[in-house]
């Protein structure tokens, strides 16, 4: 890869997550939050995308292309657009576990949209919030943050497939990155994008 390690340099970040996003690897940092509110997994996921943050946060913003990046998710359909943000219907899980769920969607700055659970409409989940940050790398290429914390609610969901729900949650970053670097690389190589002479 063309980047190196100082343009993915952040407080956050050590040298070795550093040099494993130059060469192309997801930096998951799994989290576990217990509160008086619930009990919370998810975490923090980096992703170095070739796309820019403009592409990332635009394919973000559309239903249609978020069960294509979304691990696990089957159906999205956008519900309503209002000032409190786009509300999308999320249908996610395997053929064993299935759920239904609202996700409230809004831009909270130019490179930063966030996400909450709808609870006023229908959801097999408890609670979800998180966001997504993009950072400009120059040379068409995105540093992708995510962050995710999700209470999916007593029983057995919980008990049996917890931590792989995390491993998937925190996944969906190199999610991002599959689906959209073949469609930004493509865009780049086609004629209409050559400088005209």
């Amino acid at each position: 890869t063309s980047i190196a390690p100082r343009s993915v340099r952040s407080e956050s970040l050590s040298f070795a997550e550093q040099t494993r996003l130059v060469a192309g690897d997801t930096v998951a940092r799994p989290m576990v939050l217990t509160t008086g509110q619930g009990r919370y997994v998810g975490g923090l996921a980096y992703q170095v995308v070739r796309a820019s943050p403009a592409e990332v946060l635009a394919a973000l913003g559309n239903a249609a292309e978020l069960p294509l990046m979304l691990p696990r998710t089957k159906a999205a359909r956008l519900v309503d657009v209002t000032r409190r943000g786009a509300r999308v219907e999320l249908t996610s899980g395997t053929s064993l576990v299935e759920t239904t769920y609202t996700v409230v969607l809004k831009r909270a700055t130019a490179t930063e949209v966030r996400f909450r659970l709808d609870p006023s409409r229908p959801h097999g989940i408890r609670d979800l919030w998180g966001y997504v940050r993009v950072k400009p790398l120059g040379k068409g290429q995105t540093l992708v943050t995510m962050a995710v914390a999700l209470d999916v609610g007593p029983g057995l969901v919980r008990a049996l497939f917890e931590d792989k729900i995390q491993r998937v949650i925190l996944d969906t970053p190199r999610r991002i990155r599959d689906y959209l670097e073949p469609k930004a690389l493509a865009r780049s190589d086609s004629p209409a994008a050559a400088p005209r002479m």
